[in-house]
């Protein structure tokens, strides 16, 4: 498996969408400490799923997580965690969602 041509994710928080998504990641998977393992003559993508949440409470932080390479079609490196939060602090949420918290 060729891997001269791969992105260096090191020091990076990665977004990574997939073809055929299920439902509950089809708007991504944010990982860190990404790094690429091969299994089964098939490279994935394995790293940790960080906390975004200020209280640390999100289910699914600080798991291990991988995603098999050939199944990206897209991604979005982030310089750090800080850059990650202060982007999505951009986002606006929706008039009756910021109404009813």
């Amino acid at each position: 498996m060729n891997k001269d041509n791969l992105p260096d994710f090191t020091g990076k928080l990665v977004v990574f969408y997939t073809r055929n998504a299920p439902r509950g990641i089809d708007d991504g998977v944010l990982l860190e400490f990404v790094s690429f393992t091969e299994y089964g003559n098939r490279l994935f993508l394995t790293g940790r799923i960080p906390s975004t949440d200020s209280k640390g409470l999100d289910w699914i932080s600080n798991l291990q997580a991988g995603l098999a390479w050939d199944d990206v079609t897209h991604f979005m490196m982030f310089n750090s965690r800080e850059d990650y939060l202060e982007r999505m602090g951009k986002v606006k949420m929706p008039f009756l969602q910021r109404l009813t918290g």
